[in-house]
């Protein structure tokens, strides 16, 4: 007898108890459209109430094997969720989760620390694992396994509970191999100077405190191992090559808690944690969709309350283990969902006009689906459309996707364009030429330089060029801006403003690919500038109190003048920027680290020379300067906040009597 609760067939997507959510290109969750609805809910299989459910797995025939240790026996399911057999054997103490192959089924017994292997259609024992004969477990390496996975080899990758060196890899015959698949330690760095002086008995205790160990694993069918790990949140899970390398990004979304994990059938990667979230992957660990919750003894359809496992089966339908309600729940897919899956089938297969047209009918359903963006420019780009491409992952703002479609553009367009490029260099280069007689003929030279000379007897003129004079001789340039007047406060607000101008301009028009536009350029320009302003202020404070020699006016100037490697990189560096890949990013970001460290060591000396001051009072001036600046940063704050709750009870008072007048 098979007992269900189920909703009916009908169920609506917007009748689910909690939200979906998908990440977008940059990593931040957002809604979207249900992607599973709750189906059945089995608490009842064969006439038996389940007890202590712990594991469920799905075999190539959508045959469902559910463990539940209290019962001591393994209920196997049909496709369509109706009871098939059962496995139940006296030699079980303490069963706790299965593995199944075409010919085999293997069981897990915790308490019995074994690994039983059951012949799959007689349901015979066929052979009994236990703790292998190696010198690293005679020397009392933990052998406890609670979870397994069998390559197609017949090895098999054993979890154990207290394995700090990740999963126990062992041959058919039970043999140990080696160790497979092991979280980073994360030691923290007081810890790391303390063993030094440790000996190694200490040492491995600090490796149990300190180490991860995978909560559960799975296989897929080429051979990738794939571990999640409770303990850890950024990166729970992890996707393994025979050589144990991981390919999943280290900062993944994820949370703590995260209990089992399952391969799907488009290389998909389910995972739910203890809180009662189910996420789903695609095969390079972006999140695909987000739902679920906890169900805080409501028994909303939908909702789990301590989910420990989880698989799904051929029609996409998710199977997980509640054994906080002692319940099997199941979820069903959406069209939403099936036409992301299909899409995603249809490009690794390399029907990639079939992949287009899936993509396009899932933007119907959410047009904000970044990861439909971004499968749409896979598609264009691997069908040689790369403008195309290029278009839908800008959409995204998916920075990796233009870069490379970017770079295939500028390719074909240097292949169609080489002659003009070539034509232009030598025309640039016989323009030189000529100059270089002409002037030799005609001596045009001198009257230019004079034309030139005459503009610069204009005060701001000349003292805006200043600028190249100085970065060439800055120290001197310090002296002559101090004790000579060299440059006023006019051209010294100009550069101010230049200044604000470049980064208005880098901001707008500098490539996407290294500036970030989020559209606060108001509000990160504001800020910049109230640094700044307080920088002076702070600055000069400081130093008239620690008797320095410079005025309000040749620390004004002076910073200017400092900051003045601003407008000689910038603006190539904007436009250099355009034609640059993330791959030829060394060539934008060296020149930025080069231009702050230039103005870092010209802010330095001004202070130092400006003031008069040693190397060691410049550094206690720059010290107190920025303590100096945080005060009144916190004093402006402070006073923000009064102000504005004394103007808030001002028109409270103002509301309240106009109503009553």
């Amino acid at each position: 007898m098979l007992v269900y609760f189920v909703m009916p067939h009908a169920y609506a997507a917007a009748d689910a108890p909690y939200y979906t959510y998908t990440s977008d290109s940059e990593g931040y969750t957002i809604k979207t459209q249900a992607a599973y609805t709750p189906g059945a809910q089995i608490s009842v299989i064969n006439g038996q109430r389940l007890e202590m459910p712990e594991h469920v797995f799905v075999d190539d025939q959508d045959y469902v094997y559910i463990t539940d240790s209290a019962l001591n026996k393994i209920l196997i399911l049909d496709g369509n969720f109706r009871f098939y057999k059962e496995l139940a054997s006296n030699k079980f103490s303490a069963i706790k989760s299965t593995f199944v192959t075409d010919q085999s089924i293997y069981v897990v017994d915790t308490s019995a620390n074994k690994i039983m292997i059951f012949d799959k259609l007689s349901h015979t024992l066929v052979q009994e694992i236990g703790k292998p004969d190696s010198p690293i477990f005679a020397e009392g390496y933990e052998f406890a396994p609670t979870h397994v996975a069998v390559d197609v080899r017949g090895n098999i990758y054993v979890r154990s509970t207290g394995s700090v060196n990740g999963l126990i890899m062992l041959n058919r015959d039970g043999e140990f191999m080696t160790f497979f698949g092991a979280n980073p330690l994360k030691v923290p760095l007081l810890d790391q100077l303390r063993s030094l002086f440790l000996t190694k008995v200490q040492e491995e205790k600090v490796q149990k405190v300190f180490s991860d160990v995978p909560s559960n694993l799975a296989i897929d069918k080429k051979g990738f191992i794939y571990t999640v790990t409770s303990s850890v949140e950024t990166n729970p899970i992890k996707k393994f090559n025979v050589s144990g390398t991981n390919y999943f990004p280290d900062r993944m979304v994820g949370t703590f808690s995260m209990e089992s994990v399952w391969i799907g059938n488009h290389n998909n990667v389910f995972a739910v944690s203890a809180d009662g979230w189910i996420f789903e992957y695609d095969s390079y660990g972006n999140l695909l969709f987000l739902f679920g919750g906890k169900d805080f003894n409501s028994s909303r359809l939908g909702l789990l309350n301590r989910p420990v496992s989880m698989a799904s089966n051929s029609a996409d339908e998710l199977i997980v283990v509640d054994q906080g309600t002692k319940i099997i729940q199941t979820y069903r897919s959406t069209e939403f969902a099936d036409a992301v899956h299909q899409a995603m089938d249809a490009y690794q297969d390399g029907d990639y006009q079939k992949s287009k047209e899936l993509w396009k009918y899932t933007l119907k359903y959410n047009s904000l689906f970044d990861k439909a963006r971004i499968g749409l420019g896979d598609a264009y780009f691997r069908d040689g459309d790369a403008a195309a491409a290029m278009e839908e992952y800008r959409y995204a703002k998916y920075n990796p996707g233009v870069s490379e479609a970017f770079w295939e553009i500028r390719q074909s367009w240097l292949q169609n364009h080489l002659n003009i490029v070539f034509i232009v260099f030598l025309a640039v280069l016989l323009a030189h030429y000529v100059h270089k007689y002409l002037n030799r003929k005609y001596g045009y030279g001198p009257k230019i330089s004079g034309a030139f000379r005459s503009v610069r007897t204009i005060k701001i003129v000349d003292d805006l060029l200043y600028v190249f004079t100085f970065l060439k001789q800055p120290l001197e340039g310090y002296y002559q801006i101090q004790y000579e007047n060299r440059v006023s406060r006019v051209s010294s607000t100009v550069i101010y403003l230049l200044i604000v101008m470049l980064l208005i301009v880098h901001y707008e028009y500098a490539s996407p690919l290294f500036v970030q536009k989020q559209g606060y350029v108001v509000y990160e320009l504001a800020s910049m500038v109230g640094l700044a302003v307080l920088w002076v202020l702070s600055n000069y404070l400081i130093c008239s109190i620690a008797d320095g020699e410079g005025k309000f006016r040749d620390v004004y100037n002076a910073t200017a003048y400092s900051l003045s490697p601003v407008l000689v990189i910038l603006p190539p560096l904007v436009l250099l920027s355009n034609g640059l890949t993330l791959e030829q990013s060394v060539f934008y970001h060296l020149p930025v680290q080069a231009m702050t460290i230039w103005v870092a060591f010209l802010m330095f000396f001004m202070i130092k020379d400006i003031h008069n001051y040693e190397v060691g009072e410049t550094v206690s001036v720059i010290f107190r300067s920025v303590f100096t600046m945080l005060i009144i940063g916190l004093f402006l704050f402070v006073f923000y906040s009064i102000g504005r709750q004394l103007l808030g009870f001002v028109h409270d008072v103002f509301a309240e009597a106009s109503k009553r007048w």
